[in-house]
């Protein structure tokens, strides 16, 4: 199965991206299993001041990525 890997981060209001907070590796079918598993991990309590994540492939390319203010808007 190829892995994928979620990365979660603090995002600053002048939208820099700070450290990886959440550094998970996630295996999956394909794209869009890996899509929907990130979709249904909830967030633990020490992850709750991450508002940026993304998941990227093998490669490095970017697979999907969220704002938290989009999911809870």
């Amino acid at each position: 199965m190829p892995a994928y890997r979620l990365r979660g981060a603090i995002r600053a209001t002048d939208g820099e991206i700070g450290p990886s907070l959440i550094d998970e590796i996630i295996t999956a079918a394909d794209r869009q299993e890996a899509v929907r598993l990130v979709n249904a991990r909830d967030l633990s309590p020490a992850d709750e001041q991450v508002n940026a994540l993304w998941l990227v492939d093998a490669d490095g390319a970017l697979v999907w990525s969220l704002r938290r203010a989009d999911r809870e808007g």
